[in-house]
């Protein structure tokens, strides 16, 4: 994750993956697999863990040390979702667009306080890698849990809506 200037704020990395899927996924679809994304500051520290559970359009947003922040979950719609606090109450929702590239962020009294955009990166890399890249914008200042939870859409989303592919679940019992 980079500030508007390109300096490093953070680094996502997903954990709890062999190797041996990590490389199927490349070659072989499957999208129910659990994710579990830790972002770390520049330092090295865990801030953040984004987990999206198996089989679900729902990611969780919690602390290092389990703390749940809140969730981002599909509310029924295609390309609209819930931000939910830690006790399931909303706190804004994202609204994206057909292609699923922008979306909206909007609070409980339905102002536009922050967008989420993927960015294109070509049709070679967006095709074949799971490279992808996020722009976060607020166009005003944003409490908790919401602002944390807009910070953590990019991944949540891409979670959700393009990280699919997976290895097959008869290969779960092999060694790496």
């Amino acid at each position: 994750m980079f500030d508007a200037g390109g300096t490093l704020l953070a680094k996502a990395e997903e954990r709890f993956v062999s190797l041996k899927r990590q490389a199927w996924r490349a070659v072989l679809f499957d999208g129910s697999d659990q994710r579990t994304v830790l972002v770390e500051n520049t330092q090295g520290t865990p801030v953040l863990v984004i987990e999206r559970p198996k089989t679900t359009r729902a990611t969780w947003v919690s602390t290092p040390d389990g703390a749940l922040h809140g969730s981002i979950r599909q509310d029924g719609y295609q390309w609209r979702y819930v931000l939910l606090d830690a006790s399931e109450q909303p706190v804004g929702r994202l609204e994206g667009n057909k292609t699923a590239r922008k979306f909206k962020v909007l609070d409980n009294a339905g102002a536009h306080v922050a967008q989420v955009d993927k960015k294109w990166k070509g049709a070679a890399t967006e095709l074949l890698t799971t490279a992808d890249r996020y722009a976060v914008t607020f166009f005003s200042t944003v409490p908790d849990p919401l602002r944390i939870l807009v910070v953590a859409a990019p991944i949540g989303l891409d979670l959700m809506l393009y990280e699919g592919k997976d290895v097959p679940n008869f290969l779960d019992g092999l060694s790496p």
